[in-house]
């Protein structure tokens, strides 16, 4: 009786903290819906409870480079990025946390995937708290960052941080308050503002602390590559300069905010931009 008990506790708290996020924004067309026919166990509502906690997750700058990448070329930028774990705005997140998260998360992107680790304090010790990438900066946020918007809200479809190597699972503190974790998933993020969010193990669950991917560590490489048949060759232009043809990943090493225009050769009207910062070369 007491399993049957704590199993139902668990499934109203996963969809209380989930639903707190949920209603702060409305949920856009392209949201991925409801799979029909599941079971009601307490994954199938997990994974239910998160589509409608990042369903709001489509911000514009994200759909403008989802947009771009359904273009007849695609772009990605591959690097590290570091971000540092600070307190929401005011305004923004749970107004009764009292807790002073502090730390680091890396995301790393390379060729064959993404990434993402953490170390972090100031948590709650025994409690469980979720930790996800979300789309947009800490202060214009959307919902969690989902590959594909018409996907599953859930790994591998988004990226979510566990201290237990299970993809759904969540950071887990020591009694000092302390964790680390890790995430990862086998595609590389749209070139969009990105953040990772711890929240509070308490209901309802909102964010308490927040990490930017605001540059790149040191170099930045280009990757660009056809999604159409029939291309036969790409051209690219680094922040106004002459169109280039593209023949190998362009590794950027300058500091500073770069924009690159892409497309197949010849048609530059129109060429969808990415634009990323490159904190400082190596």
């Amino acid at each position: 009786m007491r399993s049957h008990i704590r199993t139902a506790a668990v499934v109203l708290s996963l969809g209380l903290v989930v639903a707190a996020c949920s209603d702060a924004e409305e949920a856009p067309a392209d949201a991925a819906p409801t799979s029909e026919g599941q079971q009601p166990t307490a994954e199938s509502t997990d994974a239910e409870d998160h589509g409608a906690h990042d369903s709001h997750g489509s911000t514009d700058h994200d759909a403008a480079a989802a947009a771009a990448a359904t273009g007849p070329v695609g772009a990605s930028v591959l690097g590290t990025s570091t971000g540092s774990f600070g307190p929401l705005g005011e305004g923004l997140g749970s107004a009764t946390n009292t807790l002073v998260v502090e730390g680091t998360v890396t995301l790393v992107k390379d060729e064959s995937g993404t990434e993402i680790t953490t170390n972090v304090g100031g948590l709650l010790s025994g409690a469980d708290h979720a930790a996800h990438l979300h789309d947009g900066s800490c202060t214009e946020f959307g919902g969690h960052y989902m590959h594909d918007h018409a996907g599953p809200p859930e790994p591998p479809n988004e990226i979510w941080l566990s201290s237990t190597g299970d993809p759904v699972g969540s950071l887990q503190p020591s009694q000092a308050g302390t964790a680390v974790g890790a995430g990862g998933a086998d595609w590389v993020p749209r070139e969009t503002p990105l953040s990772m969010m711890i929240h509070d193990s308490e209901l309802p669950g909102l964010p308490i602390a927040c990490a930017d991917f605001a540059a790149y560590d040191g170099p930045a490489t280009l990757v660009l590559e056809p999604t159409d048949d029939g291309i036969d060759a790409i051209e690219y232009s680094l922040d106004g300069g002459e169109w280039t043809a593209y023949e190998a990943p362009v590794e950027i090493t300058e500091p500073g905010e770069h924009t690159v225009a892409y497309a197949p050769a010849g048609e530059h009207d129109d060429a969808p931009e990415i634009t990323f910062t490159v904190a400082g070369a190596r």
